[in-house]
């Protein structure tokens, strides 16, 4: 299934009117290779950013009250304060 998803996407990019030497199918995976490259480098920001964040929020708690968080949160995965992104 993959193999023909990936034959549907190489006929959009390298397409007859184009030949021989697919000058703009390989400028529209260069442009698809360099937002691939942003989406991840922003991703990562993002998760540095978000860890700070909780962890300001985290340490801004007293020892009692992180314990009584962990306890009687109902937020789970993600939202919780205590849980930290791994990048």
């Amino acid at each position: 299934m993959f193999v023909q998803l990936g034959n549907i996407c190489a006929n959009f990019i390298y397409r007859t009117d184009d030949k021989p030497y697919y000058h703009r199918g390989n400028r529209n995976l260069i442009i698809i290779n360099i937002l691939s490259i942003f989406i991840f480098l922003f991703t990562k920001v993002y998760y540095i950013w978000r860890n700070k964040q909780k962890a300001r929020v985290w340490n801004a708690l007293s020892p009692e009250e992180q314990r009584e968080y962990k306890i009687n949160t109902k937020l789970e995965g993600s939202r919780r304060l205590d849980f930290q992104f791994a990048h």
